[in-house]
């Protein structure tokens, strides 16, 4: 078991009793589980492990103006339905050429992105990242239609 990325679609009411303790975040369903992928699509979209300038910034929220607080023992980072449509444009302008050209295994490595590791190979590496953000786009698409906003968590 490892460090798993983790996105739920939150309404405000939802948010508001997460944040009253009425709710706790492990009884909300997941809606998408990106397991060990999330250092890794941080990384390669914002060239660093934590921060990113929106609004490719908001597609793995880790710090800044996202952070709601800790809460069932989660440091939780919320995404307003605006965020998530900026994020969603973000990613559906990014062509897989840019996409190719923002990652480098080799730099995951010096850098110690969670989890990787020398003998990884690169390509099946990066089409994995792929497959992360068609699978986070799709989230993010549906969830900006729908109004409704993203908490991202690690556990």
């Amino acid at each position: 078991m490892g460090m798993s990325g983790r996105y739920l679609v939150v309404t405000k009411e939802l948010v508001e009793s997460i944040k009253s303790g009425e709710v706790s975040v492990h009884d909300v369903a997941v809606d998408l589980d990106i397991d060990k992928t999330w250092q890794m699509l941080q990384f390669t979209l914002n060239g660093n492990l934590v921060e990113g300038e929106p609004p490719l910034g908001y597609v793995v929220p880790l710090a800044g103006e996202q952070y709601v607080g800790n809460y069932s023992d989660m440091d939780l980072f919320l995404l307003s339905n605006e965020q998530v449509l900026e994020a969603y444009m973000a990613l559906e302008q990014l062509t897989p050429e840019e996409l190719k050209e923002r990652y480098s295994l080799d730099r995951m490595i010096a850098e110690g992105v969670y989890p990787v590791m020398e003998d990884w190979d690169a390509e099946e590496t990066f089409q994995e990242i792929v497959q992360t953000v068609d699978d986070v786009q799709a989230l993010f698409q549906a969830t900006a239609a729908s109004g409704n906003g993203i908490i991202f968590y690690v556990f």
